[in-house]
């Protein structure tokens, strides 16, 4: 069962790769994923060599029980069983176009070397052997759908499967070995018999049993901060033709309440590249739609203080420069003490990407205080913000992350206990302020950046984002961080 066990674990592997989530058809995606051929063969490759891995040094429980012989029924005990050699020189992982994965296995041996014993009434004998099976062909087609409460599903029958063990041979040495080698063939017979019956049994009750348990576990939507998660949920079946084709709901909620986010949801264009790996296509609406939820929760808000600016970057005492350079009014009044900028947003922050670029507008408002000896805050004044932005994106393992640049600021004056606010002294004061204290800050949250549908040991390599009007393509390969087959914490 060790086999299956870890085929099945490989198939779970894929079908999170697949995706997961509700039929809601009549929903325009904002995140979609295709898996390719390629894709699939790496994972195959690495399937593979785990099943070996695990086979090979897998411990064989050991057996007893009562068989029929020619000389009638005996009472046998196999002992101290290892697998000697596994091999599978040939395998795949296809799609089925309209219906799932099929995984077929040609030419499947496997030896194994253990110790048996035997009684016959007041006769016993003992010994070892060698049993040996070649020439194993197997292949299963998986179906994969979605229930309406959102889960996956993955079924098989015994339609689906076919095995044939192509040959069995059974050597028994020592004791009188030479009598029963024999009746090996019988033996031999008897076991091929029995695999070609109940192996497809077992594999098609694994599949509908275990596999479905396993997957049906699965969550559909993945937390990135405290208040906020990502709904990964499919808005449509999987489609499987050359490749596997996912489209998803791509939406960011408050943790605690789902509302769905204003704004369109840019259209993905047909793209039928599939040189590499995995492809995932993300529209502004994801970075939208977080950005709606980060407002909305207050997330958005940041104090710069003298203490969370980078040493040497800038003052906030009122006597030094910049701060002494304008209003000579707070220098005047408020001479030595240093000032606080509280900083929010007014509205949600807003992607733009284009065909080369993407871009960010943030609207907000500065509020300036002076800190008084008691740590007390005295009001100085308040302005509107219009902040362009650049926005780089990358890939960082299964992250998506990024690093904002100063664009341009639009600043008004919205409200004062100052007379004759310099409101162009405060404009050209301004880029340097964001500069060392808000870009810094969004950089911060953008190095663990958002989490994109990955399997835990797997990450992704020499990945490449390029851009469309709404919408980025990642473009990556597949890569084994270590040998594990279990899904991500995110998962949970």
């Amino acid at each position: 069962m060790e086999v299956l066990t870890q085929t099945r674990k490989i198939v779970c592997l894929l079908v999170t790769l697949v995706g997961i989530g509700a039929v809601t058809l009549s929903t325009q995606p904002g995140f979609e994923a295709r898996i390719t051929q390629n894709g699939l063969n790496f994972l195959r490759d690495v399937g593979v060599a785990i099943l070996k891995q695990k086979i090979t040094s897998l411990t064989i429980p050991d057996q007893s029980g009562k068989a029929s012989s020619p000389i009638g029924h005996i009472k046998y005990e196999l002992k101290g069983m290892r697998v000697t050699s596994f091999d599978i020189p040939s395998s795949t992982i296809t799609t089925k176009p309209g219906v799932g994965l099929t995984v077929s296995l040609k030419g499947v041996s496997l030896s194994v070397h253990g110790d048996w014993k035997y009684k016959y009434h007041f006769v016993s004998d003992h010994g070892s052997f060698d049993l040996s099976v070649s020439a194993v062909d197997a292949s299963v087609t998986i179906h994969v759908g979605v229930d309406q409460g959102g889960r996956p599903t993955v079924s098989s029958s015994d339609a689906d499967c076919y095995l044939n063990a192509g040959r069995v041979s059974i050597k028994l040495h020592h004791g009188a070995s030479w009598l029963y080698n024999l009746f090996r063939d019988d033996f031999a017979h008897s076991i091929q018999k029995s695999m070609n019956k109940e192996v497809c049994t077992a594999i098609v009750k694994e599949i509908n049993e275990d596999l479905e348990q396993e997957v049906s576990t699965l969550k559909v939507n993945i937390p990135f901060n405290d208040v906020a998660e990502i709904d990964y949920s499919l808005v449509a079946p999987p489609v499987f033709n050359t490749s596997i084709n996912t489209a998803h709901k791509g939406e960011v909620y408050d943790i605690n309440h789902h509302s769905e986010a204003p704004g369109p949801i840019p259209a993905i264009p047909s793209d039928p590249e599939d040189s590499r790996m995995f492809y995932m296509w993300i529209t502004d609406y994801l970075a939208n739609s977080a950005g709606y939820v980060l407002h909305n929760t207050g997330f958005l808000t940041y104090n710069v203080t003298q203490d969370n600016l980078p040493t040497g970057k800038i003052s906030l005492n009122t006597s030094e420069f910049p701060i002494a350079n304008f209003p000579p009014e707070i220098t005047k009044q408020y001479p030595g003490r240093l000032m606080q900028i509280n900083l929010n947003t007014t509205s949600p922050p807003y992607i733009n990407t284009l065909a080369h670029e993407t871009n960010g507008t943030i609207e907000g408002d500065i509020a300036a205080y002076v800190v008084q000896p008691d740590n007390s805050l005295t009001y100085l004044f308040t302005l509107g913000v219009n902040l362009s932005l650049g926005v780089t994106v990358s890939i960082n393992k299964t992250n998506l992350v990024w690093n904002a640049t100063y664009g341009s600021a639009d600043l008004s004056i919205v409200s004062s206990a100052m007379k004759d606010l310099p409101l162009k002294q405060l404009q050209g004061l301004f880029p340097l302020v964001c500069r060392a204290g808000l870009i810094p800050a969004l950089n911060r949250k953008g190095e663990s950046g958002i989490p994109l549908p990955s399997v835990d040991g797997y990450t992704f390599k020499s990945s490449s984002i390029t851009y469309g009007e709404g919408f980025m393509k990642i473009s990556t390969g597949l890569a084994q961080e270590e040998h594990k087959l279990r899904f991500k914490p995110l998962y949970k």
